[in-house]
C-alpha cells in the first residue's frame, strides 16, 4: 500500500480579494507563507519519499518548505496545476455573478457539464491528476508521497479515487494549506483524512472553490 498526502497551497492576495486564481502564478501572502511554514511543522517527523508539486509559486513555495524538513528535493509535475479557468482567472467573484452569472451557476451545481470559456474542462484536470497519481505511485512503490496541489486537482484525485461523479465535486471541502491523506491501493484505494487544517490554528481560511 502507498499513502499520498495532498496537500493545498496557502492563502494568496488573490483568494484574500475574492479572486478566481487558477493557471496565474499569483504568489502566497503573508497569511499564505505562514500557513505553508505551519504545513512543514506538522510535516516534521513524518517519513516521506517523494515530493511532487505544481509548477506555480504558490504551491511550490510550500513544497520547498516541506521538502527542507524531510531533507529532500521537490519534483515539479505540471498534471499537478490548477485547472485553466479561462475569462474567470483574476476576475473577481462578483464581477463573475454580474458578467457570467447563469454560467456560474451552472458550473456551481454541475462543474462537469461546461468549460468556462477560454478553460480547461474537469475531465481534462481529473484525467491528469489521475495519470500522475499513478505514476507517482508506480514510481515510489509502496512509499509515502507528498503533493503539493491545488484545488481542482485535488479534489478530482479524492473524487476519482473514492468513484465520486465530477458533477458533485463541490461536495468535497479542500481547504487552503489542508491535508488530506490516500491508502493507495488500487481499485480498493480510500480516504484516510479529508480536509485536516487543524495545524493551522488562526491562519485557518477557506478557499473560493
Amino acid at each position: 500500500m502507498s499513502k499520498v498526502i495532498l496537500v493545498r497551497h496557502g492563502r494568496t492576495a488573490w483568494h484574500a480579494e475574492g479572486r478566481y486564481a487558477g493557471t496565474a502564478d499569483v504568489p502566497l501572502d503573508d497569511v499564505g507563507r505562514e500557513q505553508a511554514k505551519k504545513v512543514a511543522v506538522r510535516m516534521t517527523g513524518q517519513k516521506i519519499d517523494a515530493i511532487y508539486s505544481s509548477p506555480l509559486s504558490r504551491c511550490l513555495d510550500l513544497a520547498k518548505d516541506v521538502a527542507e524538513v524531510a531533507g529532500l528535493e521537490v519534483k515539479v509535475d505540471e498534471r499537478l496545476r490548477e485547472i485553466d479557468l479561462g475569462r474567470w482567472d483574476g476576475e473577481m467573484l462578483k464581477t463573475i455573478v454580474e458578467t457570467d452569472g447563469a454560467l456560474l451557476k451552472q458550473w456551481t451545481e454541475d462543474p462537469a457539464a461546461i468549460t468556462i470559456p477560454g478553460g480547461e474542462s474537469l475531465i481534462a484536470v481529473q484525467e491528469r491528476a489521475m495519470e500522475w497519481l499513478a505514476s507517482a505511485v508506480t514510481d515510489n512503490g509502496e512509499g509515502i508521497i507528498l503533493a503539493s496541489s491545488h484545488g481542482g486537482p485535488i479534489r478530482s484525485i479524492l473524487a476519482g479515487v473514492i468513484g465520486l461523479p465530477l458533477s458533485h465535486l463541490f461536495k468535497l471541502t479542500v481547504d487552503l494549506a489542508s491535508v488530506s491523506v490516500i491508502n493507495y491501493m488500487g481499485e480498493f484505494s480510500n480516504i484516510k483524512l479529508l480536509n485536516s487544517t487543524e495545524h493551522l490554528g488562526e491562519t485557518h481560511t477557506e478557499g473560493m472553490f
